[in-house]
């Protein structure tokens, strides 16, 4: 069906095919819907796809908004033949492009004002009437003139409809739907027939005069309207389908993407929160629900320190960092610890790691969070169990070292003087064993309590264990600590009433001063014991201040120093190995080198009477460098001959500190070629203290491939928390836990809480001094697989070890009596 439009008097009138109107506001959609979603497209994009987008968007979408302008042209039938200017159309498509180029390139800016809009819509404007009249132009076989009004409509009509598309576009390009957004086609299509009615009040304006038709290009007498209808509006709906189709594709992939990385937050039992520059929150998986108590709905908006954080935690402390550093930014890619608050009003420690997303547009954060209320409680657990005495509540001896530590150091800044106070119960045994081990312990809670109110607050009692007592007596003198000892004796000497009872007991006390007498803790409570035997002696029930060495006893250390410089000349050092066992393969996996010192004169001298003397002269660095080369020699033989073994050896504290101890041992590592995995560096606790540079050489080892071991864990003074920090693979249960087990209920509790959170932190386990099978059952029922003591055998010589390695798997069960483990130690102790 067909309308008809009049023209005035001799100019012509010509008629709308409607099917091909309908088309031309099809296509005009079809352009609109591009163009927000190619907005969109550009938006997320960066860097060269960017670009392409912009590129291919421009070209898209010029096309689709020429192609609906030409096909409305040619629904406008003349009843003169008509011809086209080829040159001038192609000029109207470019005009067509580079006006879409326009509009494109300014919804891709961050920000937009009414400035940028008005700016943007009057380019595109202009651009799209450009290319209305440039083809009018290109009609060849009539003249025309346009009518003033309707002409100048037709252009405001086109920059507002392009401001229209511009503010449209802009508003969904941050849209992460796809292109079938209700919103955004009700939007397509009102930009669809702004743009389109722009053509047809052009059309209105243009007053149609017929002229003698030349040889133009293309008369519609010679050109089948409808073929080419057919072939723009298919080429048109190809480009335009094909965009579309692509961003259809890419949004399911997108979708899917987000799908899955949607179930992996779910399924994540830590909490992770996105947040804003500004802290607000943004999103959050159900882990953060579960953990603080809030609704998801109570939480997103709001502002995640004053809404899951405690205010206290979150200020510019050592102990409890701030969020943000003090240009007001949040602290990215460090680990901190800060205290939640549950919607209950409860507190709790939270782990804390904030990483930035990389985003267009505003920057956004996320936030991984962890309850850590159980570790803590773990570890203060241990703690409390490794340093304090669980039967007095005193602090244990471990604690005690700890605090004359400190106490040394004041004394020493201060320029003061302290005393180390050593004492135990005269009798004691007697009455725990008549009257029971209860009412023993009951008389121990006693003293304690009696000890405790003989002191000051300054001052600090330990129990070490049995009836042993150490105090530190800090900044005194040595008649007021003279004082203390009497006021303790008085005090113990009163009778204890206990279960009906009265029981009376006495004490001997031994002091040493600071730093008269030490300067050094175990100087200090060596010498202090030394003078309480010196007071039994003296008929018990007394005090005894140390008396100096004589000196005999210097030039005895003296003697002992130099000749282990000549020792190590001589070579008189051997290095002795003690195995290792997985007891649930039953195989060997592993030995411990241990030097032993064979003297021309006195033969071999236990570690214990060189040791200490090589640490305090320093000798130790070049007897500790030789048993590792020695060591690392032997295993490499092993390698080559034998079959691999894992090698442990001690690091002391000083050779820990050489500067260059990583490049030595890795030289020593390339000259015997020896896999480094088979080598595990065994270090103690105390070592660990100066955790930056610790961690930083132990990190620098592990990268040569050596497993690190914290050997007598337990029984230093370093937090627990450093096994989180430092790369230890790992932990060496000290033998004094071992020693007591069967017997010891607290030890068995340190053990047992040990090999728990070790392996709640994938860090193996290898027990030391194992003698009995009640201990090894202990173990295995701990699924501690790892064993090394007198049960398997004693540090042996490497010939030696060679042998029991290659023995059938029957001859390595463990029937050894322990008489016979006590026969062997006897057997060690001689041969050390």
């Amino acid at each position: 069906m067909q309308t008809r439009r009049y023209t005035q008097m001799h100019h012509m009138h010509g008629t709308h095919d409607l099917p091909l109107v309908a088309l031309s506001f099809i296509i005009a959609f079809m352009a609109s819907l591009t163009a927000l979603d190619i907005a969109r497209r550009i938006h997320f994009s960066k860097g060269w796809q960017r670009k392409l987008w912009l590129l291919s968007g421009s070209f898209a979408m010029g096309i689709g908004i020429w192609a609906m302008h030409f096909i409305a042209m040619l629904a406008h039938q003349l009843p003169v033949p008509i011809s086209y200017d080829v040159f001038l159309v192609v000029l109207s498509v470019v005009v067509a492009v580079a006006a879409s180029l326009c509009g494109l390139y300014f919804t891709c800016q961050s920000k937009m004002n009414n400035t940028k809009l008005f700016i943007g819509g009057l380019f595109m404007g202009l651009g799209i009437s450009g290319m209305h009249y440039i083809g009018m132009a290109a009609m060849r076989g009539v003249h025309i003139t346009y009518r003033p009004f309707f002409f100048s409509i037709s252009i405001l009509i086109a920059i507002g409809a392009s401001i229209i598309a511009l503010m449209l576009a802009f508003r969904f390009r941050e849209s992460e739907k796809g292109i079938s957004s209700r919103a955004k086609l009700i939007s397509g299509m009102v930009m669809g027939i702004a743009i389109a009615g722009m053509h047809y009040t052009g059309m209105v304006s243009a007053i149609f005069t017929p002229v003698h038709q030349g040889t133009g290009v293309g008369a519609s007498s010679d050109i089948d309207i409808y073929a080419i209808v057919i072939s723009v509006a298919i080429s048109t709906v190809v480009i335009l389908g094909i965009m579309l189709v692509i961003s259809f594709l890419l949004d399911r992939r997108l979708n899917e993407e987000i799908a899955f990385k949607g179930a992996i937050l779910e399924s994540v039992l830590d909490c992770v929160i996105i947040i804003d520059r500004n802290g607000n929150i943004l999103e959050c998986n159900p882990s953060v629900i579960r953990t603080f108590g809030y609704s998801r709905e109570d939480i997103l908006g709001q502002n995640m320190e004053k809404k899951l954080f405690s205010r206290s935690s979150l200020n510019n402390t050592d102990s409890s960092p701030s969020l943000t550093s003090n240009d007001g930014k949040l602290i990215c890619d460090t680990r901190m610890e800060v205290t939640g608050i549950r919607r209950s009003g409860t507190e709790f420690p939270v782990e804390m790691t904030i990483t930035r997303i990389k985003k267009e547009g505003l920057p956004a954060f996320t936030v991984y969070a962890r309850d850590i209320t159980e570790f803590k409680e773990t570890e203060e657990t241990i703690r409390q169990m490794a340093y304090q005495d669980t039967l007095t509540g005193l602090p244990n001896r471990r604690l005690f070292n700890e605090y004359l530590t400190e106490s040394l150091k004041e004394a020493e800044d201060n320029k003061t003087l302290a005393a180390v106070a050593f004492l135990d119960l005269d009798r004691f045994k007697l009455i725990n064993d008549s009257m029971g081990h209860t009412f023993g312990d009951l008389l121990l809670k006693s003293v304690a309590e009696r000890l405790q109110a003989c002191l000051g607050t300054q001052n600090v009692v330990s129990r070490n264990g049995g009836d042993e007592f150490t105090i530190i007596l800090k900044d005194t003198t040595e008649q007021e600590a003279e004082n203390t000892a009497k006021r303790i004796i008085h005090s113990l000497t009163r009778p204890f009433y206990l279960e009906d009872h009265e029981v009376f007991i006495t004490t001997s006390i031994g002091l040493s001063m600071y730093p008269k007498d030490g300067k050094d803790e175990e100087t200090l409570i060596k010498n202090a014991d030394t003078a309480m035997y010196d007071a039994k002696e003296q008929g018990r029930n007394g005090f005894s201040f140390f008396k100096p060495e004589n000196d005999m006893k210097i030039s005895q250390r003296l003697q002992l120093e130099n000749e282990l410089r000549m020792a190590l000349e001589r070579n008189e050092f051997v290095v002795y190995y003690q195995p290792q066992l997985n007891i649930h393969t039953e195989q060997i996996i592993g030995v411990e080198a241990l030097v032993r010192w064979v003297h021309p004169e006195r033969g071999i001298i236990q570690p214990n009477d060189f040791i200490p003397q090589a640490e305090e002269s320093g000798l130790i660095i070049p007897i500790g460098n030789w048993v590792l080369r020695t060591a690392i020699a032997q295993c490499k033989k092993w390698q080559d001959n034998l079959f691999p073994l894992k090698l442990s050896v001690n690091l002391s504290a000083l050779q820990f500190k050489q500067p260059d101890i990583v490049k030595m041992i890795s030289d020593i590592l390339k000259n015997e070629e020896l896999d480094p995995s088979l080598l595990n560096l065994e270090i103690t606790e105390s070592m660990a203290m100066h955790v930056e540079h610790s961690t930083e050489v132990l990190r620098d080892l592990k990268k040569l491939g050596i497993n690190i071991s914290m050997d007598d864990f337990g029984t230093g003074y370093s937090s627990l928390g450093y096994l989180k920090k430092m790369p230890i693979d790992y932990i060496k249960i000290d033998r004094s836990f071992m020693s007591n087990i069967n017997y010891d209920l607290e030890d068995a509790a340190i053990v047992k809480a040990i090999i728990s959170m070790a392996q709640s932190l994938n860090i193996n386990v290898i027990a030391e001094g194992v003698e009995d099978e009640e201990q090894l059952l202990f173990l295995q029922n701990l699924q501690c697989h790892e064993i090394q003591g007198y049960l398997l055998s004693p540090p042996i010589p490497a010939e030696n070890l060679e042998k029991l390695v290659t023995q059938p798997k029957a001859a390595m069960q463990f029937t050894k009596t322990n008489s016979t483990v006590a026969t062997e130690r006897e057997i060690e102790k001689s041969t050390r």
